[in-house]
């Protein structure tokens, strides 16, 4: 979600399917509703007690979600968060205001769409809902995701993602690091070749023999110190 990125696929790709990965979505989601705890409970005269429910609700939420796998899942947890944040003051209630609303989305994000017209009304039925909360976190969330819409559609019904993108700059760091900054580019690059499986990556000679090579050389080419005896 940056757009120097989407400005540039639009310039050089234009034929590409872009798309927004949805755990970088789901990641801000979480970040605004970290961030609203934390204002609620600092400001709040139980702050103890609202960090406490706040770990209760996150540690469960899988085994929560993995017991109700069928449709009826989002109404117990519903049941669930308004059980466990059923105090009735404002720092609860928008607490409560921020889960209720977090629940759909990650419900419309793990269905599996197949019409983009019913996943695009979905996710504006959800963004008018957050966007008109109390909770400002929340609205901003609610506005990131009403940003970034286009491209969060077309990555949920068309399943495209960045795990190998991002598994490839893995590997290329990890082969950076294991080299310690030694090696020139095209020594690296050979590497990284032999690495992705490439089959003509290991013709010619190898670094280390180049190597010794060039040092022989200048070793051989470099004039003598040592006087001749008379």
């Amino acid at each position: 979600m940056y757009d120097v990125y989407l400005n540039a696929a639009k310039k050089w790709c234009q034929l590409a399917c872009m798309g927004v990965d949805r755990f970088h979505v789901a990641k801000t989601g979480v970040s605004c509703m970290d961030d609203a705890r934390r204002r609620l409970q600092k400001g709040a005269s139980n702050g103890a007690d609202i960090k406490r429910r706040h770990r209760k609700l996150a540690a469960n939420r899988g085994k929560r979600r993995r017991e109700f796998k069928d449709a009826p899942w989002i109404e117990a947890e519903k049941k669930t968060i308004c059980g466990m944040l059923a105090i009735c003051d404002s720092k609860h209630s928008h607490l409560r205001q921020a889960y209720l609303t977090l629940q759909p989305y990650y419900i419309w994000q793990d269905h599996h769409w197949t019409d983009g017209q019913e996943c695009e009304k979905a996710l504006d039925s959800w963004i008018g809902k957050a966007c008109g909360l109390e909770v400002p976190e929340m609205r901003r969330f609610g506005k990131t995701v009403s940003r970034y819409k286009q491209y969060l559609v077309t990555a949920t019904t068309s399943h495209v993602n960045t795990a190998r993108a991002e598994s490839t700059n893995d590997k290329i760091k990890e082969l950076k690091r294991k080299s310690r900054g030694f090696g020139t580019f095209e020594e690296t690059r050979r590497r990284l070749l032999l690495a992705f499986g490439a089959p003509d990556a290991v013709e010619g000679a190898t670094a280390y023999t180049r190597r010794k090579k060039a040092q022989a050389a200048a070793f051989a080419s470099k004039p003598s110190k040592r006087k001749k005896k008379r």
